[in-house]
């Protein structure tokens, strides 16, 4: 029975579409059965239906209906060609069942070699011994299910996935939440407990061209341009990270876990059922969470705190479950494309010590001892002062405690509030800035000046080494930046009076973030000795199937400026794509993250960073990673002129590593003077202190041909 919760959220979900999928039985007799799937995908559709999904946009495949076929049909006619979804319109997709994890084949790119898969209803194994090729001269039992024309059923793979939910979100927006719980582990049952997964002992070899129909059914249009001047290109890739942009995942485990299904007993009916550990705890959190305001990284941050109280209580011996969320666009609301925090806005975590609290920004992004931070709430007026004022303590490289001015005294601190960081204490890595004589002597001029006190800057002698140089030019101002060249400036950029006074304030401050990052480094550099970065130009091929893949050419564009610390020269080409690898002969296992700095407009763009705070470290001790090509789950991208009359323009590749997942939201921003000023910063997920941490630099010159 459908019931309205009524401590649930009031938001309505009518133009939410989903594809809900449960399957307990499976066609093949040895593959064992499930009992909790088809619960799981009934309580999850009555969910959506509580909330105020039509139980019409919901299509719900149970069983025998989950079918190979009926599921790819379904994903096409249900979700890509519905003229019903319009764009940015909800869409979810649930899966409960059997996952797999098989050889991929040579032509797929993979970097463990492997392939997962969901598994239908009617998938792999339950025929005769000779109905096997692999098994016809061995005469074994039967192991393996053949459909009506005697072809094996094979799982549905990660890489038809990919390009479902690229195709999906190509036509309806990026607006898109799967959910999966199921795993690809070896198999394994304790008592009551089962798992969702099995595995078929003796399976024919995936053939390259699985599926390839379908994808040359669906036309595909790469995008050509993203912001800041990155263009991108879709690549083979993951399910787990076929594109950070494509969509949400909430998934049951890790790669090398069990999700669980486990006895659930109805304190009100005494009646037994089963269902799945990670979806009974992730709807018990979805009933109770105000869905306008709770985003992605909140629900996984509560959906953890459940499990662990979970875990606690049960009497069931369960194996432990990571809960993952993965995606570009975790800040995001539940099923919207509205942001839960405005950016810049830092979010407050409570301790269990009253006078303390914690955030998730660290020395690795500029904060030490002493930093103030403004505690501020939901609808303020902008130019009131804070409510409370905190300031950090104990700082580690990626989250601080802070305690307020006077030691032990307890705040009161509303539960919406945030923070912003209002005064720096980093004398250290100050920005230096030069001003001409005439524009401290224009009241106006100085006045901007004057608000920025609260900055990490340090007011220089004309003769002393500095990184942004002012110059008054009529009534407005020369701003000349250096850009890690000695001795050089970068093109100048001319700030008008006329912006007025917030704008050339907040222009002003993002100016002096990004010379501040740029300068932050760990002077312990534990491994960046051990670490290298190399830029690599990417042929553009098609493989047996059709899909486009890139290929990285032998030549290393970086060569030895990495350790030499010089100037890399490159010559910009809009015919030309380029990808990287990044290497890791350290033994630490570490989260990477690639940034670019450009010079030209003083943005910050995000060329790779890890799927989320649950996967495994993608450049693990010893290995490597490649970036917009093979299964890093990125994209290949373009760095080009970021004004087209320009000659000459400068940037930065920056390489920064950590022992544990990080949020570089706060990182990056668009143009300062540009119209998407200010939009690049973001708030911030559950992390822990990192016990290692730092970062390369490459710097480079781009010239235009000759």
């Amino acid at each position: 029975m459908v019931q309205d919760n009524p401590s649930g959220p009031e938001a309505r979900f009518p133009r939410l579409h989903g594809l809900i999928i449960g399957i307990n039985k499976y066609k093949a007799n040895d593959r064992q059965d499930l009992r909790g799937c088809v619960r799981d995908a009934e309580s999850m559709r009555d969910y959506f239906i509580s909330i105020g999904v039509p139980p019409s946009n919901l299509l719900c495949l149970f069983d025998e209906a989950a079918t190979r076929e009926g599921i790819l049909d379904a994903f096409d006619t249900h979700l890509i060609s519905n003229p019903l979804i319009k764009k940015h319109d909800p869409i979810v997709i649930f899966f409960a069942g059997h996952g797999d994890r098989m050889d991929a084949p040579e032509s797929w790119h993979s970097s463990d070699r492997k392939v997962e898969m969901i598994m239908p209803h009617d998938a792999s194994y339950a025929g005769s011994g000779s109905d096997n090729p692999s098994d016809q001269a061995a005469g074994t039992r039967r192991t393996n299910t053949l459909d009506a024309g005697r072809t094996y059923v094979h799982g549905i793979p990660d890489l038809t996935l990919s390009f479902l939910l690229y195709r999906l979100s190509q036509e309806k927006g990026n607006n898109i939440t799967v959910i999966l719980d199921s795993c690809h582990s070896g198999s394994g049952t304790r008592g009551e407990i089962r798992s969702r997964n099995s595995h078929d002992p003796k399976p024919p070899v995936i053939p390259d061209d699985l599926d390839a129909r379908l994808r040359k059914s669906m036309t595909v249009d790469y995008p050509s341009e993203l912001k800041q001047n990155i263009t991108t290109k879709q690549t083979s890739g993951k399910l787990m990270a076929p594109s950070l942009e494509t969509h949400i995942l909430l998934a049951a485990c890790q790669s090398d876990e069990q999700a669980q299904e486990i006895p659930i007993i109805n304190r009100e009916t005494e009646e037994v059922s089963c269902g799945g550990v990670f979806t009974t705890t992730l709807l018990s959190v979805l009933r109770n969470c105000d869905l306008k305001t709770t985003s992605y990284v909140t629900l996984l941050r509560n959906i953890l705190a459940a499990r662990r109280e979970f875990y606690r209580k049960s009497s069931e011996r369960v194996a432990s479950q990571t809960f993952q969320c993965e995606g570009r666009n975790q800040d995001r609301v539940l099923f919207s494309v509205q942001y839960a925090i405005s950016k810049s806005k830092i979010a407050l975590i409570p301790t269990r010590d009253k006078t303390m609290y914690r955030v998730r920004v660290g020395s690795a992004l500029g904060v030490v001892r002493g930093t103030e931070f403004g505690v501020f709430c939901e609808g303020m007026d902008p130019t009131a002062p804070p409510v409370a004022i905190l300031v950090a303590g104990d700082v580690g490289s990626i989250d601080s405690h802070l305690h307020s001015l006077e030691p032990n005294e307890t705040q009161e601190i509303p539960e919406n509030a945030y923070a912003t960081i209002i005064r720096y204490n980093d004398h250290s890595n100050g920005v230096r800035i030069w001003v001409d004589e005439a524009v401290r002597k224009n009241e106006f001029w100085q006045s901007i000046l004057a608000s920025l006190g609260s900055l990490p800057i340090s007011w220089v002698e004309s003769r002393q080494p500095h990184d942004i140089e002012l110059l008054l030019s009529g009534d407005n101002i020369e701003l000349k930046g250096v850009h890690l060249i000695p001795g050089k400036t970068a093109t100048s950029h001319f700030i008008k009076q006329r912006l007025g006074v917030k704008r050339l304030v907040d222009a002003f401050t993002a100016i002096v973030y990004f010379y501040f990052h740029l300068k932050i480094h760990n002077q312990e550099a534990p491994v960046r000795a051990q670490l290298k970065m190399k830029l690599q130009e990417l042929n553009e091929k098609n493989n047996s199937w059709g899909d486009v893949i890139y290929e990285p050419k032998e030549n290393d564009l970086f060569g030895e400026s990495v350790t030499a610390g010089t100037v890399v020269s490159l010559r910009p080409d809009p015919d030309k794509i380029f990808g990287m690898e990044l290497v890791n002969n350290s033994s630490e296992n570490l989260f990477p993250y690639v940034l670019y700095y450009d010079f030209e407009d003083y943005s910050v763009g995000c060329l790779y960073e890890p799927p989320g705070r649950s996967v495994k470290a993608p450049l693990p001790a010893g290995k490597s990673l490649t970036i917009g090509y093979g299964s890093g789950g990125s994209q290949p991208f373009q760095v080009d002129f970021t004004n087209p009359k320009s000659d000459r323009e400068y940037g930065a590749f920056v390489l920064l590593v950590f022992s544990e997942w990080v949020d570089i939201s706060y990182l990056q921003q668009g143009p300062p003077l540009g119209p998407d000023a200010f939009d690049g910063r973001g708030d911030h997920r559950v992390t822990h202190k990192a016990t290692i941490w730092d970062n390369l630099i490459v710097r480079v010159e781009m010239v235009k041909k000759d």
